[in-house]
């Protein structure tokens, strides 16, 4: 029996890599070819519903699926000629998945910019945005506090 769904848990960035790493191992075929979200949710104690919100698990569900639907793909254990040509492709992959991060940080340091000429425009320092809420609130002379 698998282990007890958890109600109110929240993921953590370890667990979600953890059930990355094992749908990945069933995408190379370790675990088997019979891949459902019941048997993600045995090993992982979460719900679907909880576990298909994020989207990394998504992918990697997605991707073992199509993995596993694929009859011709041949397992883990391979020869060194098709282990390579694995590594190869994993590492594609990955720096495929790096270049998307790469972008959303050069979104995330834009945006940044953005609020910083717009704090200036509005007569606020960036020190104030580090402050926390608390004291902002209580400080704020256009609050009437």
């Amino acid at each position: 029996m698998g282990r007890p769904i958890r109600a109110n848990a929240k993921l953590s960035a370890d667990r979600l890599a953890g059930i990355v790493a094992e749908l990945e191992h069933w995408r190379d075929r370790e675990l088997g070819l019979d891949l459902t979200w019941e048997r993600v949710e045995m090993f992982s104690g979460y719900s679907r519903q909880a576990l298909s919100s994020h989207p990394e698990i998504l992918r990697a569900f997605q991707e073992a699926k199509r993995s596993l639907g694929c009859p011709d793909r041949p397992s883990r254990s391979r020869g060194l000629d098709e282990e390579l040509a694995f590594q190869d492709r994993t590492i594609v992959r990955l720096r495929q998945e790096l270049s998307r991060y790469e972008m959303l940080e050069q979104q995330w340091h834009a945006r940044w910019q953005r609020v910083a000429l717009h704090c200036g425009r509005l007569g606020l320092r960036l020190e104030e945005l580090d402050q926390p809420l608390e004291q902002t609130i209580q400080s704020d002379p256009r609050r009437g506090v």
